[in-house]
């Protein structure tokens, strides 16, 4: 693939020496910086961040913290770099160093760089975002290129996080065939062998391709097609494959001879008549996949099995937008395995690509999915449990929905409140060992019990109040009603404590609180 990438950046080279030479004047350079600052303070209860007992009553945490960000463009014409910089910190220190790479003991706290402490002398605490180049092709077809760390942005689907979002080393193409209509081509590179494991290089050359052909054809309805095709040899990034059913994505995947080849299809569309918007998305996913079974309840332990996919992701947004009122409605389901399905044989959980945490992030909850404290989310260390990244629930998928309204009260102040309800798709194994890598390990393995579907429902409220240029308020509060299906076999509290105990018969079923406060600075 590798030969593929180098042939295609040539022939890009080529044709900008075969273009005919430009003589007019090559306009200035110009230098432009944008982005935002946010302070925000956050009280929760029972989200358990910092342990291995999600939803443990009495969990409770306040905190304040800042996040910058800053995009840094040089322009010349139509050619641009963009350098991308993330900092995020809490107020105060919060482990034995300010910042979170010192060694054990130094927590700064989820999701941060670090913790300023007093004279807030930091170090080490940039987190470098984006670093790429854009420029047009010279061909008859207006044709954009970006090379390098860049956003996937509308690259896959118009819809946030159903697939591909967040940030990816290599190529994108668009090709602007019509005003009406838009080819992008895309070569992720998620990891690199340089030569292999005889040097020492234990990664596997681990790539994605996505094209996606966004086209109108009439005014208010909006399509997009998108292929996707994804390989993985050995481990790969947890944001591609997370650990589900017990199966380690440590041990079950640390053979670079173990390969996963796995396709997505599908489309994705958005149709306005007047105040009326529907959104779907559907999206399907076939291939295999090869894993070392660690489990003997699943089989021989050290031997190979290969498992086949199929799986499938609904969406579906509505919006209904009068004056000053709008209101939303959202269902979406993921297909999942049952309780005692081999997941070495057999994965009908839909896994996307990357989704950086951010499914449904656009949607208003704020513990099922990110809110406007971006921390916080349910079961946040434990990616197959994670809504935001596995967008399904372990191996068990997930269906539901909900309902929000908005009302700006005047141009400058909007207030909103909504409810969203969850399942599962199959009954999920409560008596399950909640692993860091493996997900949900059902009791029994093969012969294991579904026990119950309903994951819960969540209510919230908000404001938002734009009291000045470029600043912003806002306010937000989730309550969550935990279901039955949260719940696992109980788990020791602290990993570092010298005899961990565990508490009660199951873990994982408390309600969870969050309140949010922020201002940001944009400019």
């Amino acid at each position: 693939m590798r030969r593929l990438l180098v042939l295609a950046v040539t022939l890009v080279a080529v044709l900008g020496i075969l273009a005919p030479p430009v003589m007019a004047q090559a306009p200035a350079p110009k230098v432009t910086i944008t982005g935002f600052i946010d302070e925000i303070g956050t009280y929760t209860k029972n989200m358990s961040h910092y342990d291995f007992d999600y939803n443990r009553s009495g969990d409770t945490q306040a905190y304040g913290r800042t996040r910058g960000r800053f995009d840094v463009i040089g322009e010349v014409g139509k050619a641009k770099a963009v350098l991308g910089i993330e900092l995020d910190m809490y107020y105060g220190q919060t482990g034995n160093a300010d910042n979170n790479i010192q060694g054990t003991g130094t927590s700064a706290g989820f999701g941060a760089s670090g913790g300023f402490d007093l004279n807030t002398d930091s170090r080490t605490i940039f987190e470098l975002k984006w670093l790429y180049t854009e420029f047009p092709l010279p061909i008859p077809l207006p044709t954009t290129v970006r090379l390098g760390a860049q956003p996937f942005s509308t690259l896959a689907t118009d819809k946030l996080a159903v697939y591909a979002n967040g940030d990816f080393p290599g190529v994108a193409m668009i090709f602007d065939i019509t005003p009406a209509a838009k080819l992008n081509l895309t070569y992720v590179q998620v990891e690199e062998a340089l030569t292999g494991g005889r040097d020492g290089f234990v990664r596997g050359e681990d790539w994605a391709l996505i094209a996606s052909f966004g086209f109108s054809p009439f005014k208010g309805l909006d399509i997009k097609p998108m292929y996707s095709f994804f390989e993985a040899k050995g481990p790969t990034s947890g944001s591609a494959r997370q650990g589900r059913g017990g199966v380690d994505t440590a041990a079950s995947f640390g053979r670079l001879g173990v390969t996963e080849d796995r396709h997505t299809i599908g489309v994705d569309g958005r149709f306005t008549a007047g105040p009326v918007t529907l959104q779907p998305t559907v999206l399907y996913q076939f291939g295999h996949r090869e894993a070392v079974i660690t489990q003997a309840a699943y089989g021989t332990p050290g031997t190979i099995a290969k498992a086949d996919i199929s799986a499938w992701l609904v969406d579906v947004r509505a919006g209904f937008n009068v004056g000053p009122l709008s209101l939303g409605l959202m269902g979406m389901i993921t297909t999942g395995n049952r309780a005692q399905t081999n997941p070495y044989k057999d994965i009908n959980f839909y896994q996307p690509l990357d989704t950086d945490t951010s499914y449904a992030a656009d949607w208003g909850t704020q513990i099922f999915s990110l809110g406007i404290d971006y921390f916080n989310i349910i079961q946040p260390n434990v990616g197959g449990l994670n809504p935001g990244v596995a967008i399904g629930y372990d191996k068990y998928g997930r269906m539901g929905g909900g309902a929000k309204v908005a009302y700006a009260i005047t141009p400058a102040f909007t207030v909103g409140a909504g409810a969203t309800a969850f399942w599962t798709h199959k009954k999920v194994d409560t008596d399950s060992t909640l692993t860091t890598t493996g997900g949900l390990l059902p009791a029994g393995g093969t012969s294991a019990k579904g026990d119950s579907q309903y994951l819960g429902t969540e209510i919230n409220l908000s404001a938002t109040y734009r009291f000045a240029p470029g600043i912003a308020f806002d306010v937000a509060g989730g309550y969550l009603f935990a279901g039955d299906a949260l719940s696992h076999a109980s788990q020791p509290t602290q990993a570092f404590i010298a005899t961990p105990t565990g508490r009660g018969s199951k873990d994982g079923v408390d309600d969870v609180i969050i309140g949010t406060a922020r201002i940001r600075y944009s400019f």
